[in-house]
C-alpha cells in the first residue's frame, strides 16, 4: 500500500533506524571503503574514485527501478550523479571530482531550501518517511490545521539545508587544499560529525517544541488536532 508521500512497500515496512543505517552504509561507510581497498589494489585515483563514488547511485538506481518510481528528490540526485560522471570522464582529474563530490551536498542543500517553496517542505516528508498510513495521514491532517507545526518544521528545513551548504563549503576547501588520498576519509568524517551534530540540535528542538505546544514534530499527532494560534 502506498503511503501520503506516494513511497511504498520496503523502505516503510523496515523500522526508522535500520532504513537509515542501510543509506549511511551505502553512502558515508562503502565509497571510501572500496576507494582505499582499490588504491592498495594499485588503481589509480582517478579510476578508484568513479568506481567507490558509482555506489550511492547504484542503490539508488536499484531502489527505483524496484518501486517503478521516482521521487523529485531522487530525480534531482540521479541527475546530479550523472552530470558528476560526464565531468570525470572529460577530465580525468580526481581533484575535480572531489570537488564535484563535495558540490552534491550544495545540490542536497539547495533542494532541502526550495522544498519550502513546495506545499510541504523537507522536514515534513522526512518525518512521514517514519510513519505507516494512517499515522502519516494524521501527521498531514495535523499539518493543515496547526500553525505551530508548519513553523517547527519549517525551521527544521533551514538547519538541514543550511547544514548541506555548509558541508559543500568545507568539502570543497578539503578537495582542494589536501592530498587527495586523504580527502574521502576526512570528507565523510566531517560529514558524520556534521550529521550528528545537525541531528541532536533537531532532537532537542523537537523535544522543545513537543514540551511548549504538546506536539511532536516527527511523531503519530492524535487523530483529530485542535487549531493552534
Amino acid at each position: 500500500m502506498a503511503s501520503p508521500n506516494g513511497r511504498t512497500g520496503t523502505a516503510q515496512d523496515l523500522p526508522a533506524w535500520r532504513t537509515a543505517a542501510v543509506a549511511a552504509l551505502f553512502t558515508l561507510v562503502l565509497p571510501p571503503a572500496v576507494f582505499y581497498v582499490l588504491l592498495s589494489r594499485g588503481v589509480g585515483q582517478w579510476l578508484a574514485l568513479t568506481l567507490s563514488g558509482a555506489i550511492p547511485a547504484v542503490r539508488m538506481l536499484v531502489e527505483v527501478a524496484a518501486r517503478r518510481r521516482v521521487d523529485s528528490f531522487e530525480a534531482f540526485m540521479i541527475a546530479m550523479l550523472a552530470v558528476r560522471v560526464v565531468t570525470s570522464l572529460l577530465t580525468g582529474s580526481p581533484r575535480v571530482l572531489l570537488v564535484k563530490d563535495a558540490g552534491l551536498a550544495a545540490a542536497a542543500g539547495l533542494w532541502i531550501l526550495g522544498s519550502l517553496l513546495a506545499a510541504k517542505p523537507f522536514a515534513f516528508q522526512a518525518g512521514q518517511c517514519l510513519h505507516g498510513p494512517v499515522a502519516a495521514g494524521a501527521r498531514a491532517a495535523a499539518w493543515t490545521v496547526s500553525p505551530a507545526l508548519r513553523r517547527g518544521l519549517t525551521r527544521l528545513t533551514l538547519l538541514w539545508g543550511g547544514a548541506q551548504l555548509l558541508d559543500c563549503a568545507a568539502g570543497v576547501l578539503v578537495a582542494l587544499l589536501l592530498p587527495v588520498e586523504a580527502v574521502p576519509l576526512l570528507n565523510r568524517a566531517k560529514g558524520l560529525a556534521l550529521l550528528g551534530v545537525v541531528s541532536g540540535v533537531s532532537v532537542l528542538y523537537s523535544r522543545r517544541h513537543g514540551r511548549r505546544h504538546d506536539l511532536s514534530l516527527f511523531g503519530a499527532p492524535p487523530l483529530t488536532t485542535r487549531r493552534e494560534g
